[in-house]
Order: C-alpha cells, then structure tokens, then sequence
C-alpha cells in the first residue's frame, strides 16, 4: 500500500511538472508575441531601413560567426559605475554619454552610481591587457583585436530577454593624441550594453560601424534603432524568428529568392552572365550604403570635375547607394574608395593601375570596405583623355566587382554636354547589384539555383 501511494505520489508529480512546462511554454509564446494591430502600427513608425538595421545589430553580435536567436533589453534604469582608476576625462565622457541617451526619452534612465557595488553597468579603462582580463576573453578574440585604433566591448547577461548587469572594457590607443574620437567610443559601447550588440560595415557615420571613422556618430537611424528595441510592443526575448515572420516583407534576408527571381523577371535586359561576374569568391561583395571618394597625390582639376560627373551619374542610377567625395586626410580611411594620383613620365604605358580590396567578414554581413586605387599618368596632351577614362573605369569596377573586359573598354560610358551617361548594360547592372534584394554575401551557388527554380 505504501508503495502504490509513492508510485501515484510519484505520478503526480510528474504530472505537476509537465502541466508546468505547458504553461511556462505558454506564456513564454504569450510575452514573444506582438498583436496585429501593434505589428501595423510599427510598420507605419519605423521604415524599411530602420527595420534592416535593426535586423544587423540586435541579432548579431560582436566575435560571432552565428545570428543571435533572441534580443535583450532593461526592465529598470541601469546605473553605471568606472571601476578602474578615474581619470577626469573618462568620468566626463560617461557623463556626457548618460546625457545624451537620457535625451532619447526611452523608458529606462540611466544614472551614475554612488558607489561601484550598486552598478549594474561597470565600465574599466586601461591597457589593452588589463581590458582584456577585466572582460575575459579568450585568446582568439584577443588576437584578432586592432591595436591601431580604440578598442570597446560591452558584455551583458540577461535572464529570458532582461539584462541585468553588464561589463565594458574600453581600451584607447596610443596614436590618438588629440583624444578626439574617445567619447564615441564610451558613447557606442555604453549603447551597444543596452541591447544593441552588433556592429555593421552599412553605414560608415553610424555609431556602429566596425571599422575606424572619427566621423561617425549617433545616427538618427541609430536612434530610430535603439528607440525600436524599447518598443513597449517589442518584448523582452522577443525571436529573431518571430522578428523574421512578422517583418517578413520588409526584411532584405527573408524569401531572398524568390524576391531575386521577381526581381530578374523585371529586368530581363541583364545578363545572367554579367551578374555571375560579379560575385567575388563565390560570395557578392558591395560597397557600403554611404562610400566616400578619397582623392589624394598628384591631382588635376579635370580629374575631380571627371570623379564628380561620375559620381552624380551614377547616384541617379541607384537611390540604394549615396557616393560622395572628399579630400584624402593625413590619415588614410580604413573604408571607401581612394584614389591615389602619380604622374610618372617615364613609365611604359600612358596609364598604370594598382587595385587593392579590403573586404570585412566579422558582422553579420560581409562588406566591401575599402578600395585603393592607384593611378599612374603620363603628362603629354595626348593621354588626357585616356587619363579621364581610366579614372572612370576604376570607379565603377571598383563599385561593382565586374572584371574589365579590355577588348570592350569604350563600351562603359559616353560623354554627352559634359555629362557622363553609362550605357544600358552597365547601368542596369549597377543599379540590379545595388539593389536591396541582393543582399551582401549573397552566394552565387544560390544565385545559380534561382536562375534555374520554379520560386513563386
């Protein structure tokens, strides 16, 4: 008798903890949803970009070759603590970027502690070796670290989607002597610990573009981004598969076959085959949303009107990528296009040219991100115009990863009242590559299968 009410005590229990799980894994899909009505009206306040964006920098995270399943946010108003020695200034830049995120008006508020046991954001300065052990990380993320320029990272845990702690190791190199891009840096990793965890190579102002660019800042999109995550529609753990189905339409990733597809079927003018030139290594690599013209060396001033009548060409082919120029600082970019100018009169041919493509695998996307052009001229009247051709090759090969075809090089562009017009084939070209639906590091053995699918 004793035994059979064990076995039943036994059941029951069992019992207890199945009808548990059901209703945990019931309100736990209850939290992760969002409702029709409030999924219209985030559709109506964020636009197509933000949602992207936000796709590459909440479900991604840095030292990660993986997406991330799941978002985090704060439920409570994080306080912050430095808990390495204090210098003014590093005390000044946390101040000033608590400010400037308070300024957002999102639900949390952020404050700095009185003391460092009460923080539940603590941030270390020092050297790299110190910010490495204060972060722990291990010896493969430590040696793909750049010590040329500033290092950050921010560390959070959360329990089911809510962050309750989170660490930062900031660590600023040497060779910035004027200080003049350490705030930004305090700035995107104290950001990046309320949620945002991932970087980009898209848009080179963006506070969260990976590589260096004093230039960047919080963004309205970075803005728009954060402010999307905090959401109160937007849950805590909320799926990046739920993200997905819900935003299906608006998101580059999802469907991007059949969307490829329809997108041919539009453009039935493009080669297939200059398409298939265009993919790098088997993967298609574009230039960032916002690339810049760096121009340096020995310039004309008919080299920079040339740049600049390609520049206002080709941004009327395509809304999907803004190309500007700009001088060539002290301090060669780390991304965009430079040009770099020679004359060399003793040289064999009229025109040299020296390509070097710098490419970025570490986010969630791959990225061209930088293009070094080096362009050899000789002086005579009679190599001018072969000069303003070559400048304009190199731009646009350099924009799409299409080799040259010497036997057709006067088959790009024409010059009509002092306006460059691209042909048909290479402008629609340009213009199919860049558009969104052909997301960076597409691979070409999927491009391949839609040629040949039955997608609908």
């Amino acid at each position: 008798m004793m035994l059979l009410f064990k076995k039943s005590q036994f059941i029951y229990r069992i019992l207890g903890i199945y009808v548990l799980a059901i209703l945990v894994s019931c309100l736990q899909k209850h939290e992760s949803s969002i409702s029709s009505k409030n999924l219209k009206d985030l559709k109506g306040k964020y636009n197509i970009g933000t949602l992207n964006y936000f796709y590459e920098t909440v479900f991604h995270e840095d030292f990660s070759i993986e997406k991330r399943d799941n978002i985090s946010k704060w439920n409570s108003n994080p306080t912050i603590a430095i808990v390495s020695s204090q210098l003014g200034e590093d005390i000044t830049y946390v101040k000033r970027a608590i400010s400037e995120i308070n300024k957002l008006n999102l639900p949390i508020n952020l404050s700095l502690a009185d003391t460092n046991d009460s923080a539940s954001i603590n941030i270390f300065f020092g050297d790299l070796k110190n910010v490495c052990a204060f972060l722990k990380l291990d010896s493969v993320s430590i040696k793909d670290i750049d010590t040329s320029s500033h290092f950050g990272l921010a560390k959070s845990f959360n329990y089911n989607g809510i962050i309750d702690e989170a660490y930062i190791g900031i660590y600023y190199t040497e060779k910035d002597l004027t200080h003049s891009t350490r705030y930004k840096v305090v700035l995107e990793e104290i950001v990046q610990a309320l949620g945002v965890i991932g970087d980009s190579y898209n848009y080179p102002s963006s506070l969260f573009f990976e590589n260096y660019n004093p230039a960047k800042f919080l963004t309205p999109l970075d803005v728009d981004v954060l402010s999307l995550l905090y959401e109160p529609t937007i849950p805590a753990n909320y799926s990046r598969q739920s993200f997905e189905a819900n935003f299906s339409d608006e998101l580059y990733v999802v469907n991007t076959g059949r969307k490829i597809k329809n997108l041919l079927e539009k453009k039935p003018q493009v080669s297939h085959d200059d398409v298939e030139k265009c993919f790098t290594e088997g993967v298609l690599l574009k230039h960032p949303k916002e690339t810049n013209i760096y121009i340096g060396g020995s310039i004309q001033k008919e080299d920079s009107l040339t740049i600049e009548r390609a520049i206002l060409s080709l941004n009327k082919i395509s809304a999907n990528i803004k190309i500007q120029s700009a001088p060539l600082p002290n301090i060669e970019p780390s991304h965009g296009i430079v040009f770099v100018f020679r004359q060399l009169d003793r040289q064999k041919g009229s025109v040299r040219r020296s390509i070097e493509i710098i490419a970025g695998k570490s986010c969630m996307f791959q990225k061209l991100i930088k293009t070094k052009i080096v362009l050899s001229f000789k002086t005579s009247e009679k190599d001018k115009e072969l000069r303003q051709r070559s400048i304009i090759d190199a731009l646009y090969f350099s924009l799409v990863q299409m080799p040259q075809e010497r036997a057709r090089t006067n088959e790009l562009f024409t010059i009509k009242e002092n306006e460059i017009d691209f042909f048909p084939r290479y402008a629609d070209l340009f213009k199919l590559v860049y558009s969104d639906d052909f997301i960076d590091g597409f691979k070409l053995s999927d491009f391949r299968k839609i040629k040949f699918s039955n997608i609908k």
